[in-house]
């Protein structure tokens, strides 16, 4: 369905004489709103929730990842900081490796830590971190990334639902 909506805006912007990077990301906005006002006529709720929560995400990790390059800039440019480098090991929510997979390289573009390993049998992923001198904080912002990838990737899909049991049948009665 992506690919669908930037072939569309593509479309929009060539036929409104306005095909530059500016005029496709005003495209997609604009069938965006179409999209949204024709979520319950298409059938597309999943579809826009999941670009939703993307959206969202990747303007939350561009501001992380910025917050993150001026802590890095603090301890290389302070002089009287002293870094306090370690290596922590977090076991993740799921233990999924294409989801470990996704999270190494997230935490890797994150400047200051780096995924080392992720052990699929145990569901550890080992993170090297400049400045650990808490590692409380390292795991709750490794924690933060998790969650939120996990809430863009698990949207519009409806939890599991539990097993059902069969009615108990009351004694004595017939069968």
């Amino acid at each position: 369905m992506l690919g669908l909506h930037i072939l569309l805006a593509v479309g929009l912007a060539a036929f409104a004489d306005a095909l530059s990077p500016l005029g496709v990301v005003a495209a997609f906005l604009v069938i965006y709103v179409a999209l949204r006002l024709a979520i319950d006529l298409l059938g597309i709720r999943r579809y826009l929730r999941r670009l939703e929560l993307g959206t969202a995400f990747g303007l939350w990790f561009v501001a992380e990842i910025f917050k993150a390059s001026l802590d890095v800039a603090r301890i290389v440019l302070g002089r009287k900081v002293t870094p306090q480098p370690a290596v922590v090991a977090l076991r993740l929510a799921r233990p999924d490796e294409r989801i470990a997979t996704v999270l190494g390289c997230l935490l890797t573009l994150t400047p200051g830590t780096m995924a080392l390993e992720y052990v699929p049998a145990s569901g550890l992923m080992y993170v090297h971190a400049i400045d650990a001198g808490d590692a409380a904080a390292v795991e709750a912002g490794v924690r933060a990334i998790e969650r939120r990838m996990l809430r863009w990737i698990d949207a519009g899909v409806p939890p599991p639902s539990p097993p059902s049991r069969a009615p108990a049948r009351p004694e004595g009665g017939a069968a």
